[in-house]
């Protein structure tokens, strides 16, 4: 911890140095403003329920999902507070970069050591609304030529506080603000400028989910990010199916207007950026947060498929292996923070009484994850080489990599006997999913939640 510490008081000497200060003002982020900072005002940018007027149906896709909580997000101002409080503050415009670029160029972020178990952190106005309608559409560049990774990542964008709304739409007029189209918006870079987390002391990719997708088969065939996080479920299935952006799919039925009043067009894009987390907005009671959860359950259940077969082996040992395919995610399964995902699967092996023969993966009394069980997940340890490690600022790097990567698969194997004179039985395999374990919301969160999972898919033999 003292080496890792000493690393980021280094990396932040080093960026916050005069050769890089146009590069990262708000280090260890690369995000940067577009405009004087010396004017810069909150009140430079909409608040969304002011789109809203015109844009209805890109804010009701917008509010309830993870951008429109990004900042108020109890499980992720946890972390960040704890990470505040053992970095000395080090993490804060890292993680604020992204979780509200408005709030960070404003440095209107402020921690306050007596919210929530470890502390929290306080914003103004409308950059309480994380990443909303004025904060992707203000972006104006991409910076990631400025990172040391020249990789897009740690907030590699910046912001512009000209009243410009910029976006995919070329030829898009308005009798409310300047419109300019933007190439960056139509492509999957303009994501990864936050789905990409990279560690500013040893530069370790904590997070790295538009790289997965960036040496996919999805980005091989010009499938986009956006072809399959904003537009419905039932889109997205097809896309991945199919192999094609959603705009060459068959009747998408994606057509309708960008704003009131404006033309009819072959495609609008939805705004709900449904992702795997059904836990957090109904959590916090947001409206429209049910919904999204239900559309990120939707999700996860037509994402992937299992096989499973069983194979006598000469002295009687049954292997069951049982195969887990990434069938419709344009990313590894699971993504993000790949150390702190779950996704594992339960196995019931049952004899034709009802006798258990074989049970793995069953979730325990404390909620948690029995030994043995296989997770498909990585597993992340310090500078010294130490894990399993949960904390990001600690991490070094990955001993084990184990997630399941864009129309690729894993197995796993369960060995089981049978008793004498048995030779029927039953197996139940079941792939489940969480965001997070039960362990990390009581670190986490003052209030005691019990962390729900998901079924993704199961089958039986």
């Amino acid at each position: 911890m003292r080496l890792l510490l000493s690393a980021l008081a280094t990396a932040s000497l080093l960026v916050c140095g005069a050769s890089h200060a146009n590069n990262q003002p708000y280090a260890p982020s690369y995000l940067t403003l577009d405009g004087d900072p010396q004017t810069v005002k909150i009140k430079d940018w909409n608040s969304p329920k002011q789109c809203k007027g015109c844009h209805p149906r890109q804010f009701k896709g917008w509010q309830g999902s993870m951008h429109s909580i990004a900042f108020i997000d109890p499980v992720f101002q946890g972390e960040w507070a704890l990470g505040e409080k053992e970095t000395n503050g080090l993490t804060r415009n890292l993680c604020a970069g992204c979780h509200t670029a408005v709030g960070t160029v404003n440095q209107k972020v402020e921690f306050d050591p007596k919210m929530g178990k470890h502390g929290g952190f306080t914003t103004e106005g409308m950059a309480n609304a994380g990443v909303s309608c004025d904060v992707c559409h203000t972006v104006s560049e991409n910076n990631v030529l400025h990172t040391a990774m020249l990789e897009n990542g740690n907030a590699s964008f910046a912001i512009a506080n000209d009243k410009v709304k910029r976006g995919p739409l070329s030829d898009s007029k308005s009798p409310m603000h300047k419109t300019e189209y933007s190439d960056l918006h139509t492509k999957s870079e303009f994501c990864g400028n936050c789905h990409n987390v990279f560690h500013p002391g040893n530069n370790f990719p904590i997070e790295r989910t538009y790289d997965e997708w960036k040496y996919s088969p999805y980005a091989q065939a010009e499938i986009q990010c956006q072809d399959c996080h904003m537009v419905p479920v039932d889109t997205a299935i097809r896309v991945a199916d199919e192999m094609k952006p959603a705009k060459d799919l068959e009747n998408h039925g994606l057509g309708g207007k960008a704003a009131r009043g404006g033309k009819p067009r072959d495609m609008v894009h939805d705004h709900g950026f449904v992702g795997g987390n059904f836990t957090v907005a109904p959590l916090l009671g947001v409206k429209g947060g049910q919904e999204h959860a239900d559309a990120a359950k939707k999700r996860l259940q037509n994402v992937a498929e299992l096989e499973a077969k069983v194979a006598t082996q000469a002295d009687g040992v049954n292997l069951l292996t049982v195969t887990v395919h990434n069938r419709r995610a344009g990313h590894n399964l699971p993504t993000s923070l790949t150390f702190i995902r779950q996704l594992w699967l339960e196995v019931v092996i049952t004899d034709a009484k009802g006798s258990e023969l074989l049970r793995s993966g069953s979730l325990d009394a404390n909620n948690e994850l029995p030994e043995g069980t296989v997770i498909f997940q990585n597993r992340a340890v310090d500078g010294d080489g130490k894990g399993p490690q949960h904390k990001p600022w600690k991490v070094a790097g990955f001993d084990m990599q184990n997630t399941i990567p864009p129309k690729g698969s894993r197995d796993a194997t369960y060995a089981f006997n049978l008793p004498k004179g048995v030779s029927e039985y039953q197996v139940e395999v079941k792939l489940n999913y969480r965001s997070f374990s039960q362990a990390t919301a009581d670190l986490l969160l003052k209030d005691k939640v019990e962390v729900p999972y998901i079924e993704m898919t199961s089958l039986s033999l």
